[in-house]
């Protein structure tokens, strides 16, 4: 019986700590935001908590590719990229950025991307 109650509450206490907001989230959203997000039921904290690492890369222009309706962005290094760091928001379509001064874009991944990705690591 003991040892039941034990793997039930070590379950549990995985599921909520599994269950919290990187402090680095607060640059990109409000502690509301981010409740929210801890109590959805749907795993959206810890694909945001995977997409801190995860989320950015940067990649050269396709020759021909047309980006001028692409937002600029100035970043502060191209290591270790965090869309955090820009106060960028992961949404449901994958965004790109036009780095400044530079012949390359700052591409970053969809929530459906990162929630695949996740998926298929386990």
């Amino acid at each position: 019986m003991k040892k039941v109650l034990l793997i039930i509450l070590l379950v549990f206490t995985q599921q909520i700590v599994a269950q919290k907001a990187s402090p680095a989230l607060s640059k990109s959203y409000s502690k509301t935001e981010l409740q929210s997000f801890e109590e959805d039921g749907q795993g959206t904290i810890n694909i945001l908590n995977y997409a801190i690492e995860h989320a950015c890369y940067s990649v050269a222009i396709p020759e021909g590719k047309e980006v001028s309706q692409f937002s600029t962005i100035s970043l502060k290094s191209k290591k270790d990229i965090r869309f955090t760091d820009y106060q960028l928001r992961i949404i449901d379509r994958t965004q790109y950025f036009k780095i400044e001064g530079s012949n390359e874009l700052l591409v970053v991944k969809s929530l459906n991307i990162l929630k695949l990705e996740m998926q298929n690591k386990k």
